[in-house]
């Protein structure tokens, strides 16, 4: 039961930040721009949206060190 609970989490989790960065290349592809070409308010909008969704993340999955793990990647990759 404990690791059905824990696969369905993990499978949710992948699901989202699967999400968010189909949302993240969409921003950069739409727009027929990577990171480096988008203005800094564009990239700023990108980083917002990726702050909202971690902290509906961090809520829904604050025991889950995976899911941290990733975020924290994704993170680092906006930041440089």
């Amino acid at each position: 039961m404990e690791r059905t609970g824990k696969i369905s989490k993990l499978f949710l989790a992948i699901l989202l930040l699967s999400m968010i960065a189909v949302t993240i290349s969409g921003c950069a592809y739409a727009n027929n721009k990577n990171w480096d070409d988008m203005t800094l308010e564009e990239q700023e909008e990108v980083r917002q949206a990726f702050e909202e969704e971690r902290k509906e993340l961090e809520e829904d999955f604050s025991d889950d060190s995976f899911a941290q793990h990733i975020l924290d990647k994704v993170e680092q990759a906006i930041e440089e």
